[in-house]
């Protein structure tokens, strides 16, 4: 904050009536007076962050001086608040559960303590309908629920940038939070992918697989929890998570090596301030009947040490013949508010996710006509099985050392387990019949960390103002493969007309030693950037990442499958923000990446073997709005990078480059008050550049994708609400040489929602039929999607 002698001045006159030392904002001479203020309405858009700071920007929004004592603000935060609204319910949002209360004096409006006495000149009471914690935790929670239409004020992290205000990101992004995905009943990122405008599944996590998912064409394995990088994750829960926040494009200057289409991070549940109590009994499809229990609060009256648990326990058939899901989660986070300062967090989690017959992988010879299968038919093997068993712990300390420095640290491990690992992989080599491989795989295992040291400092240099973020953060991966994978060869032909199944192989003994060290990836990034406001509409982000990937890749005698490589490169980023009026917000952004090159997959003949790194450019320009109760967000934007692909003779390698030149818009929010809608539309060109492929278009990448979910409260029918989406993927090519396309598909989703109240306790009951007309269709060239389902579940809270 600048010095003003007129305002210290005025510090100086308040110290001596109120005795204590003020900080004043915006002392402005076209100040308007509170009565003028109280009564007009102004376009008010506020990020959660310091309650003075807070303070200070409604000041200058609004044009009224603001005063407060330093003592009486510091150390406290302030939630998001925006919208057309009056000083008064700004201010009343703001002061929410401080302690706190607004109160005219003369020219002013002064900040105080809620007195204990009668007689204080107070604002006019408000109505508050919500209650806001000072507190960035409480502040995500009570964010996004389907009241406010799914709406969200705040991106929880920005990658090494740590929290901002989604629409002040120079990135798209959009948010899935926790009430939507309860009321999707989703069990999988699968569920979350669906829904979201800007995600596609490419292969599912029925496929025993790590999940992987498509944005803006880009397959993207790569994802991150909390804003700690992981490279993949297998088995990955739902119920447990806050919400899912989605960057679309390239993200090495935030998050480090990456895919260039994005980055999906899930935050996990934190501690509730009140105690929360939440039962929900359910069946996910077919026969998955699972309970999942979710409570929250705080130990002490104090609340300075504060708890989290979710259990779940899942089992039963899908909606696949002989398909069975056993799942068991527990997870625990703790808060410990060790002073005003300080705050420690620390989640541990174990999961135990069984299959039976995982979803089918499918190879098609080229020329070979695209045929669809009755997708809720096996046509791998009942007898296949898979397991994995996750253990994982984080910690995490947030030190604020003073009003303009605060330390970030924080520390991940994961490991996880495969001891059961079956495969079936068809071949089809005429559109009548398909042959078969059956193979076995030991038990294998990963090993996964991830860390941050960053610090967060904010001054200003002369009339412009700085929040500076630097430090070092990165991730590792180490993993034990398993030399005992014996298999069937290619059996057939079998028909189309039903699936072949035959008894289990009689496989050979494994050997003791049939685990083995297969080597490992880190990446290591050194970042600084600078977000420089220069006043209320013009503020830009520069910032460089320096990079590092290293690998080795083993075979099980110990030696290199391939020479491992140690490479860096600096990631930069450059954004221009405007913001005409509060409300709407432009940006230009260029970006760069700098990406661990792809896994060969286990079907090519280099299985498991590690390519080089690749770099990536991105080029965007984005504009956000809040129309009434919608934010509307667009982009147009152009990707490149390197291509990857398995050549006509089963060699999966880095030939020419891939680039994607495409727009999206996407809505989310209430169109009316009864009526919320979250929709997006993505269309993309993309195109190979030189190699073999050049003027080809890349295998499994559609032109058009366009989405729409709503829910529509029913008003002759008070609590009950009408959901449902439709989603529409266009056409995609299924091979490298452009031969064969995937036809286009559209599913409909439709569903009941109804909240109530039995003895004074809410209890939720949902009901979703997914695949309405039960359509087959291809998710990606290697996977059918998912056959009808009925999910239906009951929720009790107390």
């Amino acid at each position: 904050m600048r010095y003003s002698p007129r305002r210290h001045l005025l510090n100086a006159a308040l110290a001596a009536a109120f005795g204590t030392t003020f900080m004043s904002w915006s002392g402005l001479a076209s100040a308007q007076s509170p009565a003028q203020a109280i009564g007009s309405t102004f376009d008010i858009s506020l990020p959660a962050q310091p309650l003075a700071a807070a303070l200070n920007e409604l000041s200058r929004q609004t044009g009224t001086q603001v005063l407060a004592s330093g003592d009486l603000v510091e150390r406290l935060s302030a939630p998001a608040v925006s919208g057309r609204l009056t000083l008064q319910q700004s201010l009343d949002r703001l002061l929410a559960g401080s302690g706190l209360s607004a109160v005219r004096e003369g020219s002013a409006v002064v900040i105080r303590a809620v007195p204990s006495a009668s007689g204080t000149t107070t604002l006019p009471a408000v109505v508050v309908t919500a209650k806001f914690e000072a507190d960035s935790t409480a502040t995500l929670q009570q964010e996004g629920t389907a009241a406010d239409g799914y709406r969200v004020e705040t991106i929880s992290s920005v990658g090494a940038l740590g929290s901002m205000s989604l629409q002040d990101t120079p990135f798209s992004m959009s948010v899935v939070p926790r009430e939507l995905i309860e009321n999707i009943q989703a069990q999988s990122p699968d569920d979350v992918y669906k829904l979201n405008p800007s995600t596609l599944s490419h292969v599912p996590q029925a496929s025993s697989y790590a999940p992987m998912v498509k944005i803006r064409g880009f397959n993207i394995y790569d994802r991150a929890e909390d804003g700690l990088r992981r490279s993949y994750g297998m088995a990955a829960s739902m119920e447990d998570k806050e919400r899912v926040e989605v960057l679309n494009g390239p993200s090495g200057f935030l998050f480090g090596a990456a895919s260039p289409g994005g980055m999906v991070n899930y935050v996990s549940k934190r501690p509730t301030q009140e105690r929360m109590n939440s039962v929900t009994l359910g069946n996910y499809g077919g026969s998955q009947a699972f309970v999942h229990g979710d409570f929250g609060g705080q130990f002490d009256a104090d609340g300075r040490v504060g708890y989290r648990v979710n259990l779940v326990r899942q089992d039963g058939k899908t909606t696949v013949d002989d398909q069975k899901i056993d799942r068991t989660l527990a997870s625990l986070a703790l808060d410990f508010k060790v002073n005003n300062r300080l705050k420690l967090e620390l989640d541990a989690s174990y999961s135990d996710y069984g299959m039976q017959a995982p979803t089918q992988y499918w190879l098609f010879r080229e020329g070979v006509p695209r045929i669809t299968p009755d997708s809720s038919k096996n046509w791998g093997q009942p007898w296949t099985q898979d397991q994995i068993i996750s253990r994982k712990w984080t910690t995490k300390a947030i030190f604020e050392a003073s009003d303009n420095l605060t330390l970030r640290l924080a520390y991940l491990h994961d490991d996880q387990d495969r001891p059961k690992q079956d495969h079936t992989l068809n071949s089809v080599r005429s559109a009548t019949e398909y042959y078969q491989l059956r193979q076995k795989v030991g038990p294998q295992r990963t090993e996964s960390e991830a860390w941050q040291a960053l610090a967060d400092l904010s001054f200003d240099t002369g009339s412009v103002g700085h929040k500076l973020t630097l430090g070092y953060f990165g991730f590792s991966e180490k993993q034990w493969q398993s030399s005992y994978v014996p298999n069937t060869g290619y059996l057939g032909p079998n028909a189309f007309s039903a699936p072949t199944h035959v008894p289990e192989p009689n496989w050979p003994a494994m050997s003791a030693n049939a685990q083995y060290y297969g080597g490992n990836a880190s990446n290591h990034n050194l970042v600084i950037g600078d977000m420089l406001r220069f006043n209320d509409q013009w503020s830009v982000l520069a910032g460089i990442n320096r990079s590092t990937i290293k690998g080795s890749s083993l075979d099980a005698s110990g030696g290199a499958l391939q020479p491992d490589y140690d490479k860096s490169r600096n990631s930069p980023n450059a954004s221009l923000i405007f913001k005409p009026i509060p409300s709407l917000t432009t940006y230009a952004t260029y970006i760069e990446g700098l990406e661990q090159g792809g896994v060969a997959p286990s079907t090519a003949s280099n299985s498991l073997a590690i390519m080089p790194p690749m770099q990536s450019k991105q080029k965007e320009l984005g504009v956000k709005a809040e129309l009434g109760g919608m934010l509307v967000s667009g982009a147009l934007f152009d990707i490149e990078k390197a291509y990857e692909y398995n050549n006509a003779n089963n060699v999966y390698s880095q030939d020419g480059k891939q680039r994607h030149r495409g727009g999206e818009v996407s809505a989310i929010g209430k169109l009316t008050s009864a009526w919320t809608v979250m929709s997006g539309v993505t269309m993309l060109t993309p195109k190979i550049a030189g190699g073999t492929n050049d003027g080809k278009e890349p295998l499994n990448v559609p032109k058009l994708v366009a989405k729409l979910y709503s829910e529509y409260a029913l008003p002759f029918a008070p609590g009950l609400s009408l959901t449902g989406g439709v989603y529409h993927v266009g056409k995609r090519w299924a091979t490298a040489s452009n031969t064969t396309r995937l036809p286009s598909y559209v599913t409909v989703d439709l569903g009941l929602r109804y909240a109530t109240k039995v003895s004074g306790r809410p209890v939720t009951l949902r009901a979703t039929v997914n695949n309405v007309a039960d359509r087959d269709y291809w998710l990606s060239s290697y996977y059918l999607g998912t056959p009808r389902s009925l999910a239906f579940s009951a929720q009790l809270q107390f």
